[in-house]
């Protein structure tokens, strides 16, 4: 047997045993991936589910709790073009009852991108999985384009908007405040929401919101109550933002 011979065989066995481990991996049950991966995480909640069920590649998490809240039923497809470009991605799926999100992602060692995250959900879901010190209300509507993250730069690209309809905030119940939206942009590595209500709301507020991946935060909002607010909303601008000569208030936030 020639050299060549044996390099041309060599090859051949060599890509068929590829051919065959990427086979094993796509077929790969995805309850049983689970239940390996489950007894080697060392993560600081605990996570538990119902029934998983598909392969690897294509696959269904019902009912996922994180500690104590109910995160809901999730589905993931791998998107193998994506490795071509050296980044794992993902085509995933979010429902919780009435509730919805999808969305793809790309995911590099140390960077990540988000497209096309469509979807909504209620407010008060994001007051139960962050034990918010408030109840709220309304319905959040996201359609992000497009959101790019670096370990060494932070936020570099954010485009899209998300919309809060009938917002309600407020205890011992919630308060109408409105309806509002933000532009969501990139700015020295954060994330900044560029917000407006409508004119007609309870609240109404312009400004922008900014949250950076190291911890800082910044909030810059003027605030105007409209005569028919609800009276303990200009209780709580009282207590919260500075009052200004125009009778108006100004909210104004720095920390980590």
């Amino acid at each position: 047997m020639t050299r060549a011979h044996t390099k041309r065989v060599v090859g051949a066995v060599a890509l068929l045993l590829a051919v065959y481990v990427a086979a094993l991996l796509f077929l790969f049950p995805a309850s049983v991936a689970w239940r390996i991966a489950e007894a080697r995480l060392d993560l600081p909640v605990a996570v538990s589910t119902g029934a998983v069920t598909g392969r690897i590649w294509s696959g269904r998490a019902d009912a996922v709790r994180v500690d104590r809240h109910r995160l809901g039923d999730l589905t993931w497809r791998l998107q193998p073009g994506s490795l071509l470009r050296g980044r794992l991605g993902i085509a995933l799926g979010w429902q919780l009852e009435d509730d919805r999100i999808d969305a793809r992602v790309r995911l590099g060692r140390r960077s990540a991108e988000a497209f096309d995250v469509r979807g909504g959900l209620g407010a008060g879901r994001i007051q139960d999985w962050f034990e918010l010190p408030l109840l709220l209300d309304g319905r959040l509507t996201l359609d992000l384009r497009r959101l790019e993250w670096s370990d060494d730069a932070g936020f570099e690209e954010a485009e899209g908007a998300v919309l809060w309809a009938g917002a309600a905030g407020g205890l011992p119940r919630p308060i109408p405040l409105g309806d509002y939206g933000a532009e969501l942009d990139a700015a020295d590595g954060a994330l900044v929401a560029r917000i407006e209500s409508r004119p007609d709301s309870p609240l109404v507020a312009t400004g922008d919101a900014a949250w950076h991946p190291a911890g800082e935060y910044r909030v810059d909002l003027e605030l105007r109550a409209n005569p028919d607010a609800h009276r303990n909303l200009v209780a709580a601008l009282d207590s919260v933002a500075r009052r200004e000569s125009d009778g108006g208030y100004r909210l104004q936030l720095t920390g980590r």
